[in-house]
């Protein structure tokens, strides 16, 4: 779950974990993506399904939660128009500022059960 903002009436909310090895690679171990209405300027607070799955992080394995606007082209880009008009070509496409919040009234956070060893 995150807090953002955006100047558009819509935004994309896109989570990713990853699995960064001893050696600094990261790899995509899941992701989610939802697209949000909103009032611009005001925070929402989408929450990004990364689905079900499961995984066992190596001793010396780190988890990295990345977080974007945008997970193209995987899923269908927003073109954050204002009006909603103008189509999903990329001449139709502007850029949007997007603000995302993390402090203790606004957390950023990811939910992860953890499975004992049997």
């Amino acid at each position: 779950m995150l807090f953002a903002a955006t100047e558009d009436p819509s935004t994309d909310g896109v989570a990713r974990l990853c699995d960064v090895d001893e050696n600094g690679a990261s790899r995509n171990v899941t992701d989610g993506v939802v697209r949000a209405g909103a009032t611009p300027g005001e925070p929402t607070e989408p929450l990004v399904d990364l689905w079900s799955t499961s995984i066992v992080f190596r001793a010396g394995h780190r988890i990295r939660v990345q977080v974007t606007s945008s997970n193209f082209p995987r899923s269908n880009r927003n073109v954050n128009r204002r009006t909603g008009a103008g189509g999903t070509s990329a001449r139709a496409a502007r850029a949007a500022r997007q603000q995302v919040f993390h402090d203790p009234v606004r957390p950023l956070r990811m939910v992860l059960s953890v499975v004992p060893r049997a």
